[in-house]
C-alpha cells in the first residue's frame, strides 16, 4: 500500500472521529437548552408548586439543622452547668475563709467589749450612750486661703450648738463654731484656729493637732520622749468634753518641715451629710471653758 492511500485513510478516520464528537456534544447542548426551557415554564406556569417544594426543603433543612445543633446546645448547657457549680464552690470556700476570720474578729470583739466594761466600771466611767449624733447636710463650701470652714442645713432648732464635734463616715472633720436658727458654720481641723486634743492609738502618748491652713494638721505639745513613728494611727483623746475617745482622725507621717503631720482620713470635699456629735457636755459648762482655756480646743 501506497504512502497516499494510508494518510488519506488517516485523514477520513479523524475527520468521522471529528464528527462523531461535535454530534454528542450538539446533543448535550440540545439536553442542557431542553432542561433549561422546561426549568423556565415550571417557575413560570407551575411556581406554585415550585415554591411549595422550596419551602418544604427549607423547612426540612431546619428539621435537620434543629436535629444536629440540639446535642451541641445540651454539651454547652452541661458545660456552662460545670462552671458554675466550680465557680460556686469557689466562692463557698472564699466566704467560709472570710466566715472563718470574721468569727475571730468576733470574739476579739466580744473579749474587748468586756474589757472596756470591766475598765469602765472600775473607773465609774459614764457610758457612751450620753452621747447624741445627729446628721446634717453639707450646702456649701466656704474654704479661703485665711479661713477653712463649711456651711451645714441644720442649727439650733435642730439642737446643734456651738462647740459640738464634727465628723463623716470616714473619720473627724471639725467642730461647729458658729450656729444658726437652721444652718451652722463648721471649722474644719485642718484650720489655723483649730485644736483638737488627740492620742496615738495603742499608745499613752497624747498631743494637740492644730491646724495650719496650709497642709495637713500636724501634733503639737507632744512629750519629749514620745514615740511617736510615722504610720500610726491617731484618734481622739476624748478630753474636752467636744469629741469621744477613739474617734479615727489620721494616720501620722513627717512633712517636708520636719514636723510630725497627721493626714487625715476623712476628706471634707467627699461630705455630702456630716454627723454632729454631743460629748453630753452642755456649751459653757466648767468642763468645756476648762478645756478651751488649758488646749485652746475653742477660740
Amino acid at each position: 500500500m501506497s504512502k497516499g492511500s494510508v494518510g488519506l485513510g488517516l485523514a477520513t478516520r479523524q475527520m468521522s472521529l471529528s464528527s462523531s464528537q461535535d454530534r454528542k456534544q450538539g446533543r448535550s447542548s440540545y439536553g442542557f437548552l431542553a432542561l433549561s426551557l422546561t426549568l423556565i415554564l415550571c417557575n413560570v406556569f407551575a411556581n406554585d408548586l415550585t415554591s411549595v417544594a422550596k419551602h418544604h426543603f427549607a423547612d426540612q433543612t431546619v428539621v435537620i439543622t434543629e436535629v444536629v445543633s440540639k446535642p451541641i446546645a445540651t454539651i454547652t448547657e452541661k458545660i456552662q452547668s460545670v462552671k458554675l457549680l466550680l465557680d460556686v464552690q469557689s466562692n463557698n470556700e472564699m466566704l467560709m475563709a472570710e466566715n472563718k476570720k470574721l468569727l475571730e474578729w468576733y470574739q476579739t470583739a466580744n473579749r474587748l467589749d468586756a474589757e472596756n466594761k470591766a475598765l469602765r466600771d472600775l473607773l465609774k466611767m459614764n457610758a457612751d450612750e450620753a452621747v447624741s449624733y445627729k446628721s446634717a447636710k453639707v450646702i456649701s463650701d466656704a474654704s479661703t486661703q485665711y479661713s477653712h470652714t463649711i456651711l451645714v442645713r441644720s442649727g439650733q432648732s435642730d439642737g446643734l450648738n456651738k462647740g459640738q464635734g464634727v465628723l463623716s463616715q470616714e473619720g473627724l472633720i471639725g467642730r461647729i463654731i458658729e450656729t444658726g436658727n437652721n444652718t451652722s458654720r463648721i471649722l474644719l481641723m485642718s484650720d489655723v484656729n483649730s485644736r483638737i486634743p488627740v492620742t496615738v492609738e495603742g499608745t499613752q502618748d497624747r498631743a494637740i493637732l492644730a491646724g495650719t491652713n496650709n497642709g495637713d494638721p500636724v501634733l503639737d505639745h507632744l512629750p519629749e520622749t514620745h514615740s511617736v513613728k510615722v504610720g500610726q494611727k491617731i484618734i481622739t483623746s476624748g478630753h474636752g468634753g467636744i469629741f469621744p475617745y477613739g474617734v479615727p482622725v489620721g494616720e501620722t507621717y513627717v512633712d517636708s518641715d520636719g514636723n510630725m503631720a497627721v493626714r487625715p482620713f476623712a476628706d471634707p470635699n467627699r461630705a455630702n451629710y456630716v454627723q454632729i456629735v454631743d460629748y453630753g457636755v452642755p456649751a459653757g459648762s466648767t468642763s468645756r471653758a476648762t478645756a478651751s482655756n488649758n488646749t485652746s480646743i475653742l477660740r
